[in-house]
């Protein structure tokens, strides 16, 4: 999920922060939008003045923001695992939020840490399980990744991306059926999209001739 996803995601998701530090917080989250690092800036200020945990949020995706993926990642991590005094929800959309970032800069192993954080705090949010998922997939964890796309399934069978996931697992295992049953699933629900057109492409090569 690119950076400017997660910000916009989160603002639209009720987080508590201390009512004083919310208008704050959210003109910070925006503000990376428009100029990352002014918003950087802004933020390690905020936090010298005793900002707490979201204004090392906003730090933090900043970070992300300006290309220092592995870095932010783990500023959020850690704010996330030391606010006591955010809500489960909010914990679990900053430790996503890492997650997603540990996948953009490709340490998977850091990405497995921050999802399994996040879904003690939520542990049946479907994104984060398309989360897990997917680092499974980088990891060539293939019956994980299947078991955590079944499981984010199973809270939203709408999502063709989703489908896609759990497609892409089971071709790994060989499950040839299963996989083409996924992605047909996918391709009702998004026919046009490239990515499982070109996956399909590649089960029913496997199924033909495995």
């Amino acid at each position: 999920m690119a950076p400017a996803l997660i910000i916009s995601v989160l603002l639209a998701t009720a987080l508590t922060p201390a009512p004083s530090d919310q208008d704050r917080l959210e003109a910070c989250l925006s503000a990376i939008q428009d100029d990352a690092e002014d918003a950087y800036e802004d933020a390690l200020t905020w936090r010298h003045q005793g900002g707490g945990w979201p204004a090392e949020h906003c730090v933090s995706l900043a970070l992300i923001a300006l290309g220092q993926e592995a870095p932010g990642a783990l500023r959020l991590r850690e704010a996330a695992m030391g606010a006591d005094m955010a809500s489960d929800l909010s914990r679990a959309i900053m430790l996503g939020q890492s997650g997603d970032a540990f996948l953009v800069a490709e340490q998977y192993e850091q990405a497995l840490i921050s999802f399994t954080a996040a879904l003690d705090f939520a542990p049946h949010d479907s994104e984060l399980l398309s989360g897990l998922a997917r680092t499974h997939l980088a990891l060539e964890e293939f019956a994980a990744a299947e078991d955590a796309a079944s499981r984010a399934l199973s809270r939203n069978d709408a999502s063709p991306s989703l489908w896609r996931l759990r497609a892409e697992a089971r071709l790994a295992l060989q499950s040839y059926d299963q996989a083409l049953s996924d992605i047909e699933a996918a391709r009702a629900l998004s026919p046009d999209d490239i990515d499982i057109l070109v996956l399909r492409g590649r089960i029913v090569d496997a199924r033909r001739t495995g």
